[in-house]
């Protein structure tokens, strides 16, 4: 996170460990005006996991399943309404943000 005099801060740290596969980590920031600030994590384990940053306890609010090999990469649009994600076998989910 940036703070106010523009320097570089680590706002939280998430222990999630490496399961099986050395593969790299892809994670994709939410910073924006709606509620709360959360993290979406890509895995290996064919899902991807969205974290809420601002909670200490019980951080991961989602699980999103679908993809049927590793999840490489996530990535929201400009709105953040679109999620996208990929996966080792080339499959690309979008996933679409409720509005609630």
């Amino acid at each position: 996170v940036v703070s106010t005099n523009g320097k570089l801060s680590v706002r939280k740290r998430f222990s999630i460990r490496q399961k099986s596969l050395t593969i790299h980590s892809s994670f994709c920031p939410i910073i924006s005006q709606r509620q709360g600030f959360c993290v979406v994590s890509a895995s290996e384990d064919m899902c991807v996991y969205l974290y809420d940053v601002d909670r200490e306890i019980r951080t991961l609010i989602n699980k999103l399943q679908g993809h049927c090999s590793a999840v490489f990469d996530v990535s929201f649009n400009a709105d953040e309404s679109l999620l996208a994600s990929c996966d080792q076998q080339g499959l690309v989910i979008v996933w679409q943000r409720d509005n609630r």
